[in-house]
């Protein structure tokens, strides 16, 4: 039974105006059902990083750049662990022990709670759906019973998109998202030869870089692949 309403979002989708890319018009009717603030789609690179391919508008676009910038928040733990993470009200302690960083940039960003699933097809965690509200307070059951029929069917949708592309491309629904996380690896494998250290350092000292400049890491990437910014300056 839920297999089938699962096929039948996905055929809504397909059937609705193709203006918009598919992932954005299904982020669009996840938020509207499930009454969000905002929703973001992210997917797992073959190394493990998480990159956002949707986001309805600029709140959720902000806090899903915040996620990949810090290393940390409910998309991360998500696909870290499998299974939803659900977070009512990201004022309560335990929500900033969690995750110190994220949850008081997040509130200053304007979300008050945040709600994760991840996009599972069997054991393989592909990514993660992001829900965000605007005001503290858990999902109603109704809401969460859709909450988990939309994450199953983004993990399907996700699968289709890449069975539909030619072998060694990615998908034109996905480019967004991958073009910008490709600008991130690249530059992180120069500031490894910079620096001479291992990925996770460099990754690591770019991510604090972005943070410490109040920049978006894409537009640090960009410019140390640009050969606008080195990391081994002054050493």
């Amino acid at each position: 039974m839920a297999q089938d309403r699962v096929g039948d979002l996905l055929r809504s989708l397909g059937s609705g105006p193709g203006g918009a890319p598919l992932v954005e018009r299904f982020s669009e009717l996840c938020g509207s059902s499930l009454a969000m603030s905002g929703v973001g789609l992210s997917i797992t690179s073959g190394t493990g990083r998480q990159s956002a391919v949707a986001a309805t508008n600029e709140l959720s676009s902000r806090i899903e750049e915040l996620q990949e910038l810090l290393g940390e928040g409910p998309r991360i733990d998500a696909v870290a662990v499998g299974a939803a993470v659900l977070v009512d009200d990201l004022g309560a302690d335990s929500a900033v022990e969690r995750w110190p960083f994220f949850t008081p940039a997040a509130r200053t960003g304007g979300v008050e709670a945040a709600f994760a699933f991840p996009l599972l097809i069997g054991a393989i965690r592909l990514g993660a759906m992001n829900l965000y509200r605007d005001r503290a307070g858990a999902l109603t059951p109704e809401q969460l019973a859709q909450a988990h029929l939309f994450a199953a069917a983004a993990g399907r949708l996700m699968v289709d998109l890449q069975h539909g592309g030619e072998a060694g491309t990615l998908p034109e629904a996905l480019a967004p998202g991958w073009s910008a996380s490709s600008v991130v690896h690249q530059a992180t494998g120069m500031i490894m030869v910079q620096l001479g250290i291992d990925v996770a350092s460099a990754f690591a000292a770019l991510r604090a870089r972005a943070f410490g400049s109040g920049r978006p890491m894409q537009n640090v990437a960009a410019d140390v692949v640009a050969r606008r910014q080195r990391f081994d300056e002054g050493r």
